[in-house]
């Protein structure tokens, strides 16, 4: 997610009338064309950038090769999906001010696509969550320019038809939230509504009928109760790292961006914090789990003090936590040249993309790399081979 002006391009609205909405819309732009940038930190707070200032990359000869620059889904923020059946999925999303996607493609190669359905019967919607469970693909939640969601919704085509499972969950309507699948199990994180005065919420609720109902698992600790946060899964133990509590969505909260790693063990009951990873605090990276390893790349971090634009990571961090005792030590800095960046701290990069592990490769697809006008984004697609 972003912050400060840049985030007015797709900041949901509060939820208000009919006929207040175009007026609210009218006057994010105007903020948009008179503000400058985010809130310049303050001259006692560090400076946040890509890589380390102490670490050098383990791989630094890492290639990235981008084999699609232009997928004919359309450039596009946050572009939620994964892999079924070996296949690579891409639904929803945002592109620009005011698109948002309804819309189900698949790729057998991330070259070669395929509409599924672009009238799924649910709302068009940026930021949901998608997982994929006994071949049945699941979104919940997210939100269009007005209204956030609390949907809960099932294709068991492969995403050609949808069906409804739960139109009103126990859970409040959200974006930015996170799910993850434990077993057969959904396990939803967190997230926020509103754009201004946002409401985070610092609960774990678990589905085990495909979203049909839903427990309340666990009250998480307050700070815990953020956006742009990362979920991965390893041996039944559960790591929950980074993301941000900018409120409202468009101004970089800085004390509030994290790259803290908590752990539970117990199945999202009790929550412990392991303490802060070496990375910088980011939200909108992305972090998937593979082979026991954590891979964490990219994200929406701070930039140096006479900057007044938050800047994007291209660094890419590996952990071990079995291996390393769950030290905060472990993580490796493997790669600070991602799609192709100078392996500098300075700008470049994305955020808010799909990332997806397969045939021993990295892949990313889509993204946000919106720091200033033209505030743009993209519709390409990466991959690397993982180093040895």
């Amino acid at each position: 997610m972003l912050s400060s002006c840049s985030a007015l391009t797709h900041a949901p609205l509060v939820r208000t009338s009919v006929a207040y909405k175009p007026i609210i819309i009218v006057i994010q732009l105007l903020m948009l064309t008179a503000c400058g940038g985010p809130v310049e930190p303050a001259a006692d707070e560090p400076w946040y950038g890509s890589g380390s200032e102490t670490m050098s990359a383990t791989h630094p000869d890492m290639k990235w090769e981008r084999v699609l620059e232009a997928a004919p889904w359309g450039e596009r923020a946050m572009p939620r999906g994964g892999l079924l059946d070996g296949q690579f999925y891409v639904i929803a999303g945002r592109a620009g001010a005011l698109t948002i996607y309804g819309d189900t493609w698949r790729s057998p190669d991330g070259v070669q696509w395929e509409m599924m359905s672009d009238d799924p019967g649910w709302e068009k919607r940026a930021y949901p969550e998608i997982e994929f469970v006994q071949g049945n693909i699941i979104l919940t939640g997210g939100q269009s320019l007005a209204t956030f969601y609390n949907d809960v919704w099932r294709s068991a085509d492969k995403g050609k038809t949808w069906e409804l499972m739960n139109g009103d969950a126990p859970w409040d309507v959200r974006a930015g939230h996170h799910t993850a699948v434990v077993g057969d199990d959904i396990y939803l994180y967190g997230g926020a509504r509103n754009s201004f005065g946002r409401i985070f919420y610092p609960e774990l609720w678990v589905s085990s009928d495909q979203g049909a109902s839903w427990e309340l698992r666990s009250q998480l600790p307050e700070d815990m109760g953020r956006a742009g946060m990362q979920v991965v899964e390893i041996d039944g133990t559960i790591y929950f790292m980074g993301g941000d509590h900018d409120n409202p969505v468009f101004v970089a909260n800085w004390e509030g961006r994290r790259n803290d790693v908590w752990k539970s063990d117990d199945e999202g009951a009790t929550w412990e914090l392991l303490g802060n990873a070496p990375w910088k605090p980011r939200t909108g990276q992305q972090c998937v789990a593979a082979d026991v390893k954590v891979f964490c790349i990219g994200g929406h971090l701070r930039g140096p003090l006479e900057e007044t634009a938050q800047y994007l990571a291209h660094d890419l961090w590996m952990w071990d936590p079995k291996a390393s005792g769950e030290s905060m030590d472990g993580w490796q800095l493997v790669n600070n040249q991602v799609w192709g960046c100078p392996a500098t701290n300075e700008s470049c990069g994305k955020s808010d993309f799909l990332m997806v592990i397969r045939d021993n490769k990295i892949w990313t697809l889509g993204g946000d790399r919106e720091v200033a006008s033209p505030w743009p984004q993209d519709n390409d697609v990466w991959y690397a081979e993982i180093p040895n």
